[in-house]
């Protein structure tokens, strides 16, 4: 997302001076473009690193041609200040004000779609969701939507997607944009044009099914040509999160999937993907779909199995042990013979829940714990041994405890009592496809039915 506008990429070229005059830009705009270029990267312009004090130079620039700076030099301005601030902290009051002026003076009538674009990115980065300039911004955006490109449009849904304002989120902003955006989305729009912007429309609740609709439309041309992990995870993420049951190319994108292979997904991707491809193979229930998904699902938990999963955040190792356990559990209950083969998908869970106790218990909050464990233990796959100390030391801290709602302790204490009840009724071989002799006939209970059966050197201490 970060790239600086059309104007300042010309400037770095040869007979950008002469482009620019093409365009329209006065020989005045061009001299204080070079200004503002000049103190955010020092006399050499290198337009590789920024200078140390480029925030103050840029603010002086600014403030010195405030009077007689356009649209071009205003969204320049912006930019430059946006990547000279550091994205972790806000902008200084003197910089939210200074860029509060640059956004009004970016948001004339006259200005190019472009710039309207740069303007957006760099109000999301600057942090000015509360700037009263923010609404003529939007309103300049939406007179010029019919002008927008695939890359301008996905830059505004992003930046205004993610700012946190009343006045950034209206649901008309963004249905005027994908109106707009639908006819050209075969021609104009990339796989990153498309992902992005139907996860801006999913990040402010818009369900929108022409655009969705246009999207799979275009994969399907396409053959999913050109869609990596990051574009086709944030495509499903958003069409499972907008509870899209329109008929999605889901067999498509585990094609595309497999043909990148596993190893290229990050852990958020390969745990959203699993998500995703659970809620949305539920709510279609095509045959061609089922399929897809149990794919999906089957080969992410085979990476999972090889890989490991110490790299994965507390909602990776969740999103993904829940998705396998609620795909088993549904194809069970409808009847679905699309399940995912035991000897991958418990493997896959032992390894989540490893991970997650390894990592720590305490950075779940308890209704995610509480789900954790149940899909562990819904799919008999939850050892009482080395699970059980860590989560009584969780369940040990009050404000854990009370933190704990109905549902989230009832689910926890029927996951344990799974498990208990299993450890007590069933046969040890039935219990774990290892076959450990025990060190000692003492090991086994004498009340468990396994020492009456003859069912002797099958492990009974699995879980």
């Amino acid at each position: 997302m970060q790239r600086i506008s059309k104007h300042l990429s010309l400037a770095c070229e040869g007979g950008a001076v002469y482009r620019l005059l093409l365009q329209g830009v006065s020989q005045q705009e061009l001299e204080i473009q070079q200004d503002l270029l000049t103190a955010a990267y020092g006399a050499e312009v290198r337009l590789s690193r920024l200078h140390p004090a480029a925030p103050s130079r840029l603010l002086q620039t600014v403030q010195r041609h405030q009077a007689k700076l356009g649209a071009v030099n205003a969204s320049t301005a912006l930019h430059l200040l946006a990547q000279a601030v550091p994205s972790a902290s806000p902008a200084s009051p003197v910089s939210a004000s200074v860029a509060g002026a640059l956004l009004s003076a970016a948001s004339q009538p006259t200005a190019e779609p472009r710039d309207l674009a740069v303007a957006s990115w760099a109000s999301a980065k600057l942090q000015l969701s509360n700037c009263d300039a923010l609404q003529a911004l939007q309103d300049a955006i939406q007179a010029a939507a019919e002008r927008l490109d695939g890359q301008d449009v996905a830059n505004v849904c992003w930046a205004f997607a993610s700012m946190d304002s009343s006045v950034a989120s209206q649901p008309h902003f963004f249905a005027t944009l994908a109106d707009a955006a639908v006819p050209k989305i075969r021609d104009h729009f990339s796989a990153r044009h498309v992902a992005i912007t139907c996860w801006a429309l999913a990040k402010v609740r818009l369900p929108h099914d022409d655009f969705i609709l246009a999207a799979a439309g275009a994969m399907q041309g396409s053959k999913a040509d050109g869609w990596m992990p990051q574009d086709l995870s944030n495509f499903l993420w958003s069409s499972a999160a907008l509870r899209c049951d329109l008929p999605l190319p889901l067999e498509l994108i585990a094609q595309r999937a497999a043909q990148l292979t596993w190893q290229q997904f990050k852990p958020q991707e390969l745990s959203i993907c699993m998500w995703a491809a659970y809620t949305l193979g539920v709510v279609d229930g095509r045959g061609a779909s089922i399929r897809a998904v149990k794919r999906m699902l089957q080969h992410a938990a085979r990476e999972i199995r090889v890989r490991g999963a110490e790299d994965f955040e507390a909602r990776h190792l969740l999103n993904s042990a829940w998705a396998l356990a609620r795909w088993q559990r549904h194809c069970r209950l409808v009847g679905w013979q699309q399940e995912c083969k035991d000897y991958v998908c418990r493997p896959a869970l032992r390894i989540l829940a490893e991970a997650a106790k390894n990592g720590g218990f305490q950075r779940f909050r308890p209704h995610e714990l509480s789900r954790l464990i149940w899909a562990v233990a819904s799919q008999s796959c939850l050892k009482l041994r080395p699970m059980g100390p860590p989560l009584l030391d969780y369940v040990r801290s009050p404000e854990k405890l009370v933190a704990f709602d109905p549902d989230a302790l009832v689910s926890l204490v029927t996951s344990l009592a799974w498990i208990l009840e299993r450890l007590v009724w069933e046969l040890p071989g039935r219990r774990t496809h290892s076959r450990i002799v025990p060190e000692s006939p003492r090991e086994v209970p004498a009340m468990d039915p396994a020492a009456f059966v003859g069912s002797s050197g099958s492990a009974l201490w699995d879980f």
